[in-house]
């Protein structure tokens, strides 16, 4: 019955990676029950692709590169811009690299994503993209954990601007490798199984979020380096995804 309510109503239940939960939801959560008081927020965080069918969830939000296959997306973040950061005291000990070449002398901080696989270190200088293939004494699965680590000096971490935006801001960890312009990841993308018979709740949050990332983009133009604007990270093809 509370599907037919004039306001918006019941339980929604989420499946989100932890970026999604850390850069989006976090500071928009407040506002949007505010807003929808009677809609009940059921989030589990999950670094893992769940079959959100299967699992019985109503919506997923993951970077647009993990979207399943024939699902709806709905882009709510702009690019994710990479970075490459070290802490002053690794600087100090080992040296700036130059060059992503200069990465192979290193030891670098490695994540790995949820099929199992390594992260892939990423440059582009004049339109060409390739990878470099670092080596180091540490790989996790945790974006926290791995940044932590970066900050005390432990090697050099490829991550996600807003992962490390305030350890940058604050000096406890530099940026480097600027100047090859690593390829930004796609965004992030609330995803479902169909158009159809979309409940109340879950437009709701579809159309709160899709309006909180254009608030956002008119507020700030996310920096997209020259020599990445043709390079094109979307997902599959098969994912009818909306901008």
């Amino acid at each position: 019955m509370n599907d037919f309510r004039t306001k918006p109503a019941g339980t929604l239940r989420l499946n989100v990676a932890p970026a999604a939960a850390d850069f989006l939801l976090s500071p928009l959560i407040p506002r949007f029950l505010a807003l929808y008081p009677e809609i009940n927020l059921d989030i589990r965080v999950d670094s893992q692709q769940t079959d959100i069918v299967a699992e019985r969830f109503d919506a997923g939000i993951r970077p647009g590169e993990l979207i399943e296959e024939y699902k709806i997306a709905v882009r709510v973040s702009a690019e994710l811009p990479i970075v490459v950061i070290a802490a002053p005291s690794y600087i100090a000990q080992r040296g700036t690299p130059k060059t992503p070449q200069d990465l192979l002398d290193h030891n670098c901080i490695r994540f790995r994503v949820p099929n199992g696989s390594l992260f892939p270190w990423r440059f582009s200088m004049d339109g060409h993209v390739f990878e470099a293939h670092v080596q180091g004494s540490l790989i996790s699965n945790d974006g926290t954990l791995a940044l932590k680590a970066a900050v005390d000096g432990v090697g050099l971490l490829y991550t996600v601007l807003p992962y490390a935006a305030s350890d940058l801001a604050e000096g406890r960890v530099v940026a480097l490798l600027t100047e090859w312009a690593a390829p930004p990841l796609s965004g992030l993308f609330l995803y479902y199984p169909s158009r159809r018979q979309i409940r109340p709740p879950l437009k709701a949050l579809v159309d709160f979020l899709r309006n909180a990332h254009h608030e956002d983009s008119a507020r700030h133009k996310p920096p997209v380096p020259h020599s990445t604007a043709n390079v094109d990270p979307a997902p599959s093809r098969s994912v009818a995804r909306h901008d």
